[in-house]
């Protein structure tokens, strides 16, 4: 046998051995809930609520009692929820659009997996798309108006390109995704990642079906920290009057008392987690039936809590336990039954579902690796836990006692969680706990010169992500713009394809062209467009935007949004009032359509990666002819989608 012959089966062996190394790799189910409390799982001790195929999980799995979201920097708390979880990173240093570092789904892409995904997506559509090789259902924002007509996306090669979901429950819509790619796998050898980040049971509240009549409210018990019980717990200058907190219940219950509306609220809400608890029993079955269960390590979070009126909070937007606390557990592959008080955090996920299946760790990622508790080596990964909301909140813990901080104010609370977890009595004020309280401070500091939590990055990311203090928010936020009604969409009173014309004719005169482009050409242009409006800047806002039109067609936007003098644009058209009551600019009008479809984040600042995103996939689907080229009319015909896809302007935005 020569040399190279026995290279050459070496190296098949090799290949092989990989291969079924491969193979044999368990798949990862990544079930992510929006909005719902750590105490509405009936296996977790709620008597009142049914979750059956959570308890499932539960029940055959590991459970963490103790894990946290680290807090947020904006009331639509979601979206740095799902920037740490992807990233691996805490609150301070979390990519917020996702675009630095290698996220989750990507280590398992470069392990050979293949990695799918339906349901909620908050973090730009360039970010998903590097991350998945399959999609459906996906819907990109913070919260729809309802859990039907939601607008959603599907991976056709490569690019989300949107579709019309009609009626079906959004619930519904995300697990059928999910079991039809699941299916899928059962027929070949390659691991899958699938992660299912359903919307419910995010605000509207509103169950379908018999699950609307699911609960009886009488039987209902309300937790013991809910303001209808205790008023005296509600602090009402720091209760954010979020919506979170159980919209499509409001307004029933007439001349009901407080405690009997409170009820009919927690009864919808349960409604609507035992509803989507049915459908993750679907999911759970088709991984039985294809014979992929056993090979499966599916995990649980939710992305949050929910305050639902305890301590007189209604959204999320507090560092209370009913809403900083999570629900993590594990089950399947692998993973024993059994439970721990470790302090976790929810970005710990990340390196933990790598630790579990064998993946490397990349060196940026900051979680802990969950996997020595889960197997039982090490008892805890931190021996302190802290949490934060914008520049209000602060608290750090330990195993029993939670300090929880206001820092404008000065103002420490002291709670004794072993012996009261809901947070019911305040014993800062006694005379033992003076050192305890000291001690804990210092803890405080040093967690947040950890975290790099200082008041100059705290008011950056309140800016940069929407953050308002003690403002409305939280269903939707910074990213939850929503069309307006049932999934209609509000048209702009203005001549939309007469306006597209122009600003096409405008657009071609600036690229020194007559007729069309060449869809790289296409793209080029925007780009050029975008480096010239944004300057030395990394992103450009509204107010650039609208300057940058303005110098593209020639107009000239007062301070007042763009105003041009008269009641008519050049072309004639009268154009809607701005929010002061004056007319708006053409370059008004098109800078806000333009951001809302290039705008993948909902920050209201577009970056070049989103331009360059976008700009792809606009000559793609505008290219209608196929041949490489956007002609006048095909451009034309992209600007007034644009202008026809603008949500409506609403009074209050959420």
């Amino acid at each position: 046998m020569t040399t190279r012959t026995l290279t050459l089966i070496v190296a098949l062996i090799g290949a092989i051995a990989s291969s079924a190394a491969s193979a044999k790799r368990p798949n990862v189910l990544f079930i992510f809930t929006d909005d719902q409390r750590p105490d509405a799982f009936s296996a977790l001790g709620n008597p009142d609520i049914k979750t059956p195929n959570m308890d499932r999980i539960i029940n055959s799995g590991f459970v963490f009692n103790q894990a946290y979201i680290q807090g947020s920097m904006t009331a639509a708390t979601c979206l740095p929820s799902r920037a740490m979880l992807m990233s691996g990173k805490p609150l301070f240093r979390a990519p917020l659009r996702l675009d630095s570092g290698v996220l989750m789904p990507q280590v398992f892409q470069k392990a050979g997996y293949k990695t799918f995904a339906t349901g909620k997506w908050h973090n730009g559509e360039l970010s998903f798309e590097n991350c998945f090789d399959e999609a459906e259902a996906v819907f990109f924002g913070g919260a729809a108006r309802s859990h039907v007509n939601v607008p959603v996306h599907q991976m056709i090669a490569g690019l989300m390109v949107p579709y019309d979901a009609g009626e079906t429950f959004s619930t519904d819509m995300f697990a059928n995704a999910a079991i039809d790619f699941i299916d899928r796998q059962s027929k070949t050898e390659q691991p899958f990642f699938c992660y299912i980040p359903f919307t419910a049971p995010h605000s509207p509240v509103t169950p379908p079906g018999k699950w609307a009549a699911m609960y009886d409210p009488k039987k209902i018990t309300l937790p013991p920290n809910h303001s209808a019980l205790r008023p005296d717990l509600a602090d009402k200058r720091q209760s954010t009057g979020g919506r979170g907190g159980g919209r499509g219940g409001r307004g029933r219950g007439g001349d009901a008392s407080p405690v009997d509306r409170a009820k009919q609220q927690y009864a919808a809400y349960y409604g609507l987690i035992s509803h989507l608890d049915h459908h993750i029993g679907r999911v759970l079955d088709t991984l039985e039936k294809t014979g992929q269960a056993e090979n499966t390590i599916i995990l649980f979070a939710t992305d949050h809590g929910m305050a639902m009126n305890s301590h007189g909070q209604s959204g999320k937007q507090n560092a209370y336990e009913h809403t900083s606390r999570v629900q993590i557990f594990a089950s399947g592959a692998g993973v024993p039954k059994g439970s721990s008080d470790a302090l976790v955090y929810l970005y710990d996920i990340y390196p933990t579902l790598c630790g579990l299946t064998g993946l490397p760790i990349p060196d940026e990622v900051e979680g802990k690796s969950l996997a020595g508790v889960i197997h039982g080596k090490q008892a805890k990964v931190r021996n302190h836990l802290f949490t934060a909301y914008m520049d209000d909140q602060r608290a750090i813990r330990n195993d029993r006692w939670k300090l929880f901080y206001r820092p404008k104010e000065d103002r420490a609370a002291l709670y004794d969680l072993k012996n009261d977890p809901h947070e019911l009595s305040d014993i800062a004020a006694k005379p033992e706990n003076k050192d305890r309280i000291a001690k804990l401070k210092v803890e405080l500091a040093k967690a947040q010169q950890l975290y790099g939590d200082t008041p100059e990055v705290t008011a950056r990311l309140m800016r940069s992500r929407g953050g308002r203090p003690g403002g409305a928010g939280g269903a939707g936020g910074a990213g939850g713009r929503r069309p307006a009604g049932a999934g209609g969409i509000a048209r702009p009173t203005v001549d939309a394809p007469a306006l597209a014309k122009r600003i096409t004719e405008k657009f071609l005169a600036y690229s020194k062209a007559e007729s069309g482009l060449a869809k790289g050409k296409f793209q080029e242009i925007w780009t050029q467009l975008h480096a010239a409006w944004a300057g030395d800047e990394k992103s450009v806002g509204r107010p650039d935007l609208i300057q940058g039109f303005a110098n593209l067609l020639g107009e000239q936007p007062s301070e007042r949004g763009g105003r041009v003098g008269g009641q008519a644009d050049r072309g004639g058209q009268r154009r809607p009032s701005d929010r002061f009551g004056g007319p708006i600019g053409t370059s008004v009008i098109i800078a806000r359509a333009f951001s809302y479809a290039t705008d993948s984040d909902g920050d209201r600042e577009i970056t070049a990666a989103e331009l360059q995103a976008a700009a792809k996939k606009w000559s793609t689907d505008g290219d209608k002819d196929k041949n490489g080229e956007l002609n006048s009319e095909e451009i034309s015909a992209i600007l007034e989608g644009f202008i026809k896809s603008v949500p409506a302007s609403r009074g209050r935005r959420r």
